[in-house]
């Protein structure tokens, strides 16, 4: 057993404040060992939320660039700021053993440490948790990478769009069935992934509250793209139903649905819900079609989409998307353009909810960088990244104790680098830690919380969530034949309701009546937090507002999880999936290289997920601040905040450096290449990323080693300038082989790169197999069982629960009602008991 240094001497204890600076995660501190995208983007969640973030950097290995005010940003630079801003430097080398040793100590001052190294780089610095929790046994360690710390594909090179490959969507990501399947624009497979690590430490961090002990997680970018499939692995693995290209249809059989061109050569994505489709209708000037037995309910409409779709298309180019989009809007139907990063926010909504921030560094230049959806923070608070080694003279001197002669030794030596230049940190360094002298707080599954009525994966998924997670939640449905949007077919119904709500309780409550709002008045005062995806003004409708909530419940947590939030000049705007995701700013990089200029949508609701994902991040993080300060939280969280929150380190390398980002279907984000899908002998799909380390093994592998030195590709700039030439050749070359030839070659030569799969063929991936991400649940409508995608959740010592069937409307209101000691006979008026038959 490691032993704990003597040397180690305590920092100062920062007071807790109830101030409404104070984030959720003020006065815990992180070491940061990430790099690229997906540990980045976690630990800059975790900062938002007022984490002191300490990046553990390598050694320069050439000169730092020297800055002043007129100094222009450089693309990588800007890059940096989108990921690492709010963050502190250090630089140790961790292959040396005093630089391990450093590190050592620091964790031993730490609370949370993050990494996405790859599998046994952790062992093989002797810093895993093993290490590290013997010294410090309330650290919480979470360590992101692309397949996990186990299974045949762990030690796989693991890049974004090989994710986005293997996960089953991008096999549906595509406008037309001749078109090759699409990778999203934004590296959503390292994005997702990193906001699950959050969701982790989040619920370890609560854990500890309780019980004093860390724990590690191991979350893989793909485990964690499987999930997100929720409603569909029923679909696809219990009734069959592999999804097909569906570019003009929602999740739920929604049509007209989907990105239109219009008169201006621009699109517009739109959705018609079932109560929208008069208007509709009047919008596009065909009030016939009202009441045209082809379109006049949900299914005939689904069974008829091909007509309509046409009908539409034409219609729709017929005006340009701005003047659609006003027409739409006002009147009530869901509509949204299709929006350049460039271009994003200059949208009146975005900059209405602050989701735009400068900051600015000490030698007074300013960048542009995406703001926070949860508005936990103060971003007034928020500061440039620092550069390389800027604090660690100061971190090792006020967290260790380490004196000017023992600094400068170690630097001589080459064992820590230290840039002193004041102006190379934003502020100085004030280290911050929060003692816990006893345990505040309860396990996850002590807390109860409510989820109001509705199927929108950005409030039903959030709440699965959290009960994988042990916490008990309880859905409140409507009574039967009240829902909102019917489904066209009994097997969606079903994928969507045991796709979302596994674990879960439910009861019928017709919040309509005042019996209704008795029972949910009930249930709110025992519970910890309500979660809702309403628009605007139906909560206070229903009695459910969070001033009504908190007159039974002083604490309770109220989040509000909708299209465009509660406030700015589009709060009273309907949204779905398609629009948030053209209005984001993602589809409009997104396209198939074969269909130039058509903007592509993925194939699950982006929006709805990820907001999904920063809902149930909300909610932990306003548990663990009320378990501070006792404080009530009313989170209003719109969905494309969290869109554009994605774009994350474009923002600065757009509206700052001026980078025009376009589609590149063909070259990686870096400008590498090969890169992109293409088509086998076979006629599948088989997607590579090939930097230049893996050039000469990728050309041995594909049967051409005279590409190797040849003058026009040797190198990756050479390749750029050439790829013109490149790309018919490897078009030529992936068409040489069957999908299941590269997949066996590719493996073995442990490159990037996997055969596009479909749903089925996701889940019986050896690695998805390996990771046990399929669950068979039992089910009350069907004997056989449901399948759904497991929690990507690992956690070392509170895993997931035990996975429960998901439960038929009301199935649970009167062993509830009977818990609240609320007397509600089954004839009441108010709230159905009884099943849906």
């Amino acid at each position: 057993m490691a032993e704990k240094d003597p040397t180690i001497v305590p920092h100062p204890v920062e007071p807790v404040s109830s101030g409404k600076s104070r984030g959720p995660l003020t006065g815990l501190r992180v070491l940061d060992l990430c790099r690229v995208v997906s540990g980045p983007y976690a630990t800059q969640v975790l900062a938002d939320l007022g984490a002191e973030v300490i990046r553990v950097e390598s050694l320069p290995t050439e000169p730092e660039r020297e800055f002043d005010a007129t100094t222009p940003f450089t693309e990588s630079e800007a890059f940096a700021w989108g990921l690492n801003r709010t963050k502190r430097s250090i630089s140790l080398d961790l292959k040396s053993a005093e630089g391990r040793g450093l590190f050592t100590r620091l964790a031993a001052v730490a609370d949370i440490v993050v990494d996405n190294f790859r599998p046994g780089v952790r062992q093989r610095l002797g810093i895993d948790y093993q290490v590290l929790s013997e010294i410090n046994p309330g650290l919480i360690s979470c360590s992101l990478t692309g397949f996990g710390q186990f299974g045949p594909w762990a030690s796989m090179p693991a890049y974004d769009p090989i994710v986005q490959a293997l996960c089953g969507t991008m096999n549906f990501t595509k406008n037309h069935d001749d078109g090759a399947p699409v990778r999203w624009g934004i590296p959503i497979g390292d994005i997702f992934a990193g906001l699950y690590s959050c969701i982790g430490i989040l619920a370890a961090v609560l854990d500890r509250d309780a019980t004093g002990l860390g724990q590690d997680i191991d979350i893989a970018m793909l485990d964690v793209m499987l999930a997100l499939n929720s409603y569909r692995v029923p679909l696809a693995l219990s009734f069959g139903q592999e999804p097909a290209p569906s570019p003009f249809e929602g999740g739920q059989g929604t049509v007209p649905y989907g990105t239109f061109e219009c008169g201006d050569g621009q699109w517009l994505a739109i959705g018609v819900a079932n109560k929208m489709w008069p208007a509709a209708c009047r919008v596009i000037g065909r009030p016939e079609l009202i009441g045209d037995e082809r379109f006049a309910t949900v299914s005939t409409r689904h069974s008829n989409r091909s007509v309509l779709v046409e009908l539409f298309t034409e219609v729709l180019r017929t005006k340009p998307a701005d003047e659609w989009q006003e027409q739409f809007l006002t009147n009530g139907v869901i509509a949204g353009k299709v929006t350049r990063i460039n271009d994003v926010f200059q949208h009146p909504q975005l900059r209405a909810r602050d989701m735009l921030v400068e900051i600015s560094d000490a030698n007074g230049r300013t960048a542009s960088v995406v703001g926070d959806p949860l508005k936990f923070g103060d971003p007034s608070t928020w500061t440039a990244p620092t550069l390389l080694g800027a604090d660690t003279t100061e971190v090792l001197r006020q967290l260790l104790g380490l004196g000017d002669v023992e600094l400068a030794d170690l630097a001589a030596r080459h064992v820590i680098y230290r840039n002193d230049d004041p102006l190379a940190r934003s502020t100085p360094y004030r280290p911050s830690r929060e003692v816990n002298e006893q345990a505040i707080g309860r396990p996850l599954r002590e807390l109860r919380v409510i989820e109001l009525d509705g199927e929108e994966p950005s409030k039903a998924f959030a709440a699965q969530i959290l009960a994988d997670l042990g916490v008990e939640v309880v859905r409140v449905d409507r009574p039967t034949g009240t829902e909102v949007e019917p489904y066209p077919d009994d097997a969606r119904e079903a994928a969507y309701r045991c796709g979302l709500n596994r674990n879960k309780r439910s009861v019928v409550a017709d919040l309509k009546t005042e019996a209704g709002r008795t029972f949910l008045h009930a249930l709110a005062a025992s519970a910890d937090a309500v979660i809702d995806n309403y628009r605007t003004g139906v909560l206070e409708r229903l009695g459910a507002d969070p001033a009504t909530l908190r007159t039974v419940n002083p604490e309770i947590i109220s989040l509000s999880v909708n299209g465009y939030g509660h406030t700015g000049p589009w709060a009273k705007f309907p949204a779905f999936d398609a629009a948030i995701q053209a209005l984001g700013g993602g589809q409009s990089i997104s396209e198939d290289s074969a269909y130039p200029g058509e903007p592509v949508r993925w194939g699950m609701p982006i929006g709805g997920l990820n907001g999904s994902m920063y809902a149930a991040l909300g909610v932990l993080a306003a548990l663990r601040l009320r378990n501070v300060d006792h404080q009530p939280r009313q989170i209003d969280l719109a969905l494309l905040d969290a869109q554009v929150a994605l774009l994350s380190y474009r923002v600065p390398q757009a509206l700052t450096f001026g980078k025009q980002f376009l589609p590149e279907p063909r070259r990686g984000g870096s400008g590498s290449l090969p890169f992109g899908v293409f088509e086998t002998a076979d006629h599948r799909w088989f997607v590579i990323t090939i930097t230049q380390q893996f050039w000469a093994r990728y050309c041995q592998v594909v049967d051409h080693p005279e590409w190797i030195d040849d003058a026009r590709f040797a190198t990756e700039p050479l390749r750029q300038q050439n790829e013109d030439l490149l790309n018919p050749m490897l078009v030529e070359a992936m068409r040489a082989q069957d999908v299941a030839v590269w997949k066996s070659r590719f493996f073995e030569a442990k490159l990037p790169g996997a055969g596009v799969a479909t749903i089925a063929e996701a889940f019986a991936h050896e690695q998805a197999v390996a990771r046990e991400m399929r669950l068979d649940l039992s089910d009350p409508v069907f004997p056989g069982g449901v399948a759904v995608a497991a929690s990507p959740l690992r956690l070392s010592r509170t895993g997931p629960s035990q996975a429960r069937p998901a439960p038929r409307a009301g199935t649970d209101t009167e062993a509830v009602a009977a818990e609240l000691g609320v007397d509600l006979p089954a004839e009441h008026a108010g709230v159905q008991v009884r099943l849906r038959q």
